[in-house]
């Protein structure tokens, strides 16, 4: 053709009708099985605050150490009594046990 046709009748010719245009979807895709495949934006999470599943095993262990450590302690701290117990008997020349029943 070496003439176009008017501008209105351009115009009108190059018209879709709107049911055949179809929105432009972001971050979709069809995968070649015909699902359709999105892509989700998320904020960066911190993996050192997120608690993740734990092995049963794991917390057993744990729970052992924790008691074993809590043996520890008590142990230590009966030690640390007796020695002051011994070393107030040693200065004062009596139990401290006996000045605590002779008051009741």
């Amino acid at each position: 053709r070496t003439q176009f046709a008017d501008k209105d009748l351009w115009k009108a010719s190059l018209q879709q009708p709107q049911a055949t245009l179809r929105k432009k979807t972001k971050n979709q895709t069809t995968n070649m099985f015909g699902e359709i495949v999105g892509r989700l934006h998320l904020e960066r999470q911190s993996i050192d605050s997120i608690q993740g599943k734990k092995a049963k095993a794991l917390r057993r262990a744990e729970k052992a150490q924790a008691q074993e450590e809590h043996a520890a302690v008590e142990q230590e701290l009966e030690r640390e009594e007796q020695s002051m117990r011994m070393e107030f008997k040693q200065t004062y020349g009596f139990d401290e046990t006996e000045t605590k029943r002779g008051k009741k």
